[in-house]
């Protein structure tokens, strides 16, 4: 009989027929993973003479830990995310921890180690990630990409439309008779900045419109005092735009401000349209018309389907894109409402 020390993580797997991903699971938090799941492995364990621990079987339930990583705690957008992940975590007796940083190669081996350190479930990740990290990440514990996710990596997301969404955006100012319209973004390092920014320039383009390179302000981080300056220095040229779309509602609520400095009404002289729909957009003066995103629904979501991929890690790859809609206030309409 083979000795446990010579038997791999590998030769289960291949015993089993499933990932070592699975045998892994099933090792340190069988009690999240379907019975027939661990029976298949055991099975497999036994065959190869493979004594399972007695505390691996007889341990106390222990409450999961899940990682959910995210690129700044103060951005407003994540607040709803993270309550809609926290409150599937905890129907599941899991705890969720918050963990802010970026994810570079740089912080890469940090991130390893808490994932060792807190014996870590899963990740759910709302940063912009390297597609090699993310993979060997997902080597470590299964991942989900929530809100941000790399298109270069075959792995599952949560999230929405974000090209189409800035595109109906845009072709709403347009219809409101604005065809000089300005764009505050975020950095381009992360999909949202670059998607929304495509979804603005297509929808200008399929119009036949075109603006100065200046008036597609590029911000190095969602940060209202840097929009606030930047769009100043626009509203003192000579050329001033009618309208100004920006990727989130921070910006958007600067934008206002800096149109108020120079004495410009909103919505008469200059429209404001901003993205995320965050409880600032109801409760600025005057209320911002939106893109809103279901962000409570796509936090809930990416840790239901990462608690699915535990228990089921060689499950097939699927991904959710929520709808958007664009709610119409007070910046660019005195009457209220949806499309």
């Amino acid at each position: 009989m083979s000795s446990n020390s010579k038997i791999t993580v590998s030769k289960i797997a291949a015993g089993a027929g499933v990932s070592p991903a699975t045998v892994s699971r099933v090792l340190n938090h069988r009690h999240l993973v379907k019975p027939e799941t661990i029976e298949q492995v055991e099975n497999a364990m036994k065959a190869l003479g493979y004594s399972i621990p007695e505390h691996k079987i007889t341990a106390p339930r222990e409450e999961p830990v899940i990682i959910l990583n995210i690129p700044n705690i103060n951005n407003l957008f994540y607040t709803e995310v993270i309550q809609g992940a926290t409150m599937s975590a905890n129907s599941h007796g899991c705890h969720l921890l918050i963990n802010q940083s970026p994810l570079d190669h740089g912080s890469f081996h940090g991130f390893c180690s808490l994932i060792r350190r807190v014996n870590a479930a899963g990740v759910i990740f709302l940063n912009q990630v390297p597609s090699e990290l993310l993979h060997q990440i997902n080597q470590m514990v299964p991942v989900i990409q929530c809100c941000e996710y790399n298109q270069d990596a075959d792995l599952p997301y949560v999230s929405i439309d974000d090209c189409r969404a800035a595109m109906k955006a845009t072709e709403y100012l347009i219809a409101s008779g604005k065809n000089k319209i300005a764009f505050i973004n975020g950095p381009l390092s992360f999909k949202y900045a670059m998607e929304r920014q495509r979804g603005f320039l297509t929808a200008m383009s399929n119009a036949d419109l075109s603006i100065p390179k200046s008036w597609l302000i590029q911000l190095p981080e969602v940060n209202y005092e840097m929009a606030y300056a930047a769009v100043c220095q626009l509203l003192t040229s000579e050329v001033v735009p009618g309208a100004f779309f920006a990727a989130s509602d921070m910006l958007a609520a600067a934008a206002i401000r800096a149109a108020k400095r120079y004495h410009y009404h909103v919505p008469r002289d200059i429209m404001v349209v901003g993205f995320d729909n965050i409880d600032l957009s109801a409760m600025y003066t005057p209320s911002i018309t939106t893109v809103s995103q279901p962000k409570f629904q796509e936090g809930f979501s990416s840790c239901e389907m990462l608690l699915e991929k535990i228990a089921n890690p060689d499950s097939a790859t699927r991904s959710i894109l929520f709808d958007t809609e664009l709610v119409i206030r007070e910046s660019t309409s005195t009457n209220s409402g949806a499309i």
